[in-house]
Parts: structure tokens; sequence; C-alpha cells
């Protein structure tokens, strides 16, 4: 579902709910009842998601063979990396939210997600293993337009940080090359900022609400690459690992935008559940990027490639939350 289907929902939606309010109503067909918002309550969400995604290191890793051909010529091995299709992700969500709002106007709330890929038969030969931890405190004001229309703006303090960890092992057995070798690469990003956001929340009856919300990322921070090899090499029937290793560093700049639409059904006046979608695009750009391969000139030409490439992360999920929330006061 892309941006244009869930604008598209929304309009449908308000020109639906504005026919029916519009519309005289008699004795058997009353104006839908809302909540009376309390003076104070809190919330307390579970959200499980699973969906579509794509990680940074998938393209850092689909750009590296044809950064290797550029410095040192065509090479079959590194072509034939170069153009194999890479396996799909999939990624599984796990978020909590607490939640506390005044008069339903002002509000306050913490988040915290752990994100993963999750391992298939299909994807698991590539050795991924991806990990996203969120956390996010804001506040936010929602004015309302009328007793079924909230328009509401937000403002975040968000940290990310992200890990990807490559591990494997080879067997050889060629007479020049042969013993088990070890390949092992870690990847990790940081990312604080502040993240704006606007929220629009339907309100048709008093059991049943529509959220639409954006939120828009510019954040930066730091990343980091680790690459550890241990190769096995036979000479004169004697058998030594021969390492490689790589270093990089630079900072980065994460921006784009998270869309969410929830349904979401009220059961009582203190659980519901919301059924929803949402879509996260995101651009990771380096900036003072170098990469240590060993020797300076290799360094200096592999920094410069590198450093030009910009990276995706994309999450596009189905979430279910479950909803707990108490009032306080009059």
């Amino acid at each position: 579902m892309s941006h244009k289907i869930l604008i598209t929902v929304l309009w449908i939606t308000i020109l639906s709910t504005n026919s029916l309010f519009a519309k005289e109503f008699d004795s058997t067909h009353e104006l839908p009842k809302v909540i009376t918002p309390d003076k104070h309550r809190v919330f307390i969400r579970g959200v499980d998601g699973s969906g579509g995604l794509r990680f940074p290191v998938m393209d850092y890793l689909k750009y590296e063979p044809i950064n290797y051909m550029l410095v040192n010529g065509f090479d079959e091995y590194a072509a034939l990396n170069a153009f194999s299709k890479q396996k799909d992700q999939t990624g599984g969500s796990r978020q909590y939210e607490l939640e506390y709002r005044y008069l339903d106007k002002f509000r306050l709330i913490y988040e915290n997600r752990r994100l993963v890929n999750v391992p298939t038969s299909d994807n698991d030969s590539e050795g991924f293993r991806f990990k996203e931890s969120y956390k996010g405190f804001g506040a936010g004001y929602f004015h309302p337009l009328s007793p079924n229309f909230n328009l509401g703006v937000s403002l975040r303090r968000v940290s990310l940080d992200q890990t990807t960890t490559i591990g494997t092992v080879t067997f050889n057995f060629l007479p020049t090359n042969s013993g088990v070798g070890i390949m092992g690469r870690d990847f990790g990003m940081q990312a604080k900022g502040y993240v704006p956001g606007i929220h629009l929340e339907i309100k048709p009856m008093r059991w049943f609400e529509i959220h639409l919300g954006n939120q828009f990322y510019n954040i930066v921070g730091d990343d980091t690459k680790v690459r550890v090899d241990s190769v096995p090499f036979t000479f004169r029937n004697v058998t030594t690992n021969v390492m490689f290793y790589e270093l990089a560093n630079g900072n980065v700049n994460y921006t784009g935008e998270k869309t969410t639409l929830d349904f979401i059904f009220r059961f009582s006046s203190w659980f519901a559940t919301r059924w929803g979608y949402s879509v996260e695009k995101y651009r990771v750009k380096y900036n003072n990027y170098f990469i240590f391969l060993g020797d300076i000139d290799s360094s200096v030409v592999y920094s410069a490639l590198e450093g030009s490439q910009k990276q995706k992360m994309e999450y596009s999920s189905l979430n279910i939350t479950v909803e707990f929330s108490k009032s306080f006061g009059e």
C-alpha cells in the first residue's frame, strides 16, 4: 500500500463521514455519540507488526562488488555478485507505548520498539542478523475541530540504534587453500534528533475511530563498520591463516517519513484494539566517511566511492495493537 492509497482512503472516509453528519436524523437515527474527554487519562499499549523489510547494509553489499571492479577492473566473481538479486527480507517488530492525556488535547508519549529481520528458509543463507532499537519521547497538542475531528501536531526526541552482523564459516579443500575460514562483519549506526509530526483523528462513532499520522525524520548520527576475515592458506604442506580486516567510520544523515493508518475499536472505556498499516521510508547519507583497508591509497579511493553512496531503510508492516487505559480526576 502506497502513500497515495493511504491518502485516498482518508479522503473517502472524510467525505463519507461528512455525508453522515449532514443528514437530518429522525428519532431513530440520532447523531453518533462521542466520548467526553477525561481530565486525565493514561494509556498503555502493545504493538506487534510484520512486513517487508530492507535495511541499509543490503544496499552497501549490493554496491560493494561494483566498487571493487571500479578500482581493480573486471572480475567474474564480483560481477556475479553485483548483478545477482538479493533475497527479500521480512521484518518483525514489537513496540510498547505509555501515553498521558490532559483533556485529550495535551499529550505526552513514550515509545520503545525493537525491530528485527526474521530469517526464513529462503533468505537465511545470506546470514543477515539485523536489529533496530528505537526510543522516542515527546509531546503533542490535538485541537478539536469538532467533536468528531482532531487535528494534532507532535514533536518527539528519538534515538535509533541499528546493528547488522554477518558471520560465515568456509571449508576449503584445495591443495593451496585448505582448512576452515571465518568471515565476520559488524555494521552499526546510531542516530538521534527531533522528529515533528502531524496527525488527524476521526471519531464517527463512540466505539470506532480512524487515526492517520505522518512523522518527518531528519536526524544525525554515526556509522561504523568492522570486518575481520581469517582465510586458510597452505604452502608446502603448512597451513596458516591470513587475516584481512576493514575499519570504517563516518557521520550520517538519516532522513525520511513514517506514515501510519489505524482503525480503533473501543470495546469499553478501558480496553481497545487497533488494526493498522504503516510505511517507513528513510535514506542514509554519509558525511566525513573513511574506510581503512591496510594501505592509504586503497583506503582513500574506497572512502570516496563508499562515502558518496546513499542507502535505504524501508519497513512496511501490518500492525495489531492492544490498548488499556484508565482515567483519573473529574
